[in-house]
């Protein structure tokens, strides 16, 4: 009997010893936070082409702006943890069959007019025409936090030589409550 009693303690022993190590275990592997679709995804806005003819008093202004997601532009992360590839904006003006301007943008070329932690969250999101007045042909552009309406506008001002400017937009408001315009 008392051998028995002792083996039975023993094997109660070895039991709840077996049962601790398990329980450590499970709760070491539920200690690591699982990879959500949020850091394992990496987001891509989808690819825009946009082609328009304008006229301005004798002139012909073909209009091209193309945008797409570029990977080695670096990664931009929101603050759910969802990643973002950055943005490539191709623009091209072609004045009576002529290239007048054509040029590819990324954020860098915004970033004397953006403050450090916009920057850090932000990615090159958009563009569509505004006007050609007076010989210099205006497009509106958006660096913006990905998916949301946290947005800094500006303004490419292309000069009829060809040369360009890129300014603050102040005047977004006016712009988007003008209809027919195609872009980005």
């Amino acid at each position: 009997m008392k051998k028995q009693l002792i083996s039975l303690l023993m094997f109660s022993l070895v039991l709840c010893a077996c049962n601790k190590k398990t329980q450590s275990t499970e709760s070491a592997a539920t200690s690591e936070k699982p990879k959500t679709e949020a850091e394992n995804i990496l987001h891509r806005l989808p690819t825009l082409h946009v082609e328009d003819t304008v006229k301005s008093g004798s002139n012909i202004y073909a209009l091209m702006i193309n945008r797409e997601a570029c990977d080695s532009l670096g990664i931009v992360t929101d603050e759910m943890g969802y990643r973002f590839a950055d943005n490539l904006l191709k623009i091209s003006v072609k004045k009576n069959g002529s290239v007048l301007f054509a040029r590819t943008f990324k954020k860098k070329d915004f970033m004397h007019l953006l403050d450090a932690e916009f920057a850090k969250h932000s990615i090159l999101d958009g563009c569509r025409f505004l006007q050609v007045h007076e010989g210099m042909v205006s497009f509106s552009l958006a660096v913006s936090y990905p998916d949301s309406d946290m947005s800094r506008p500006f303004k490419l001002n292309i000069g009829p030589d060809g040369s360009y400017m890129i300014v603050k937009n102040d005047d977004m408001e006016e712009e988007y409550e003008t209809e027919g315009n195609d872009g980005v």
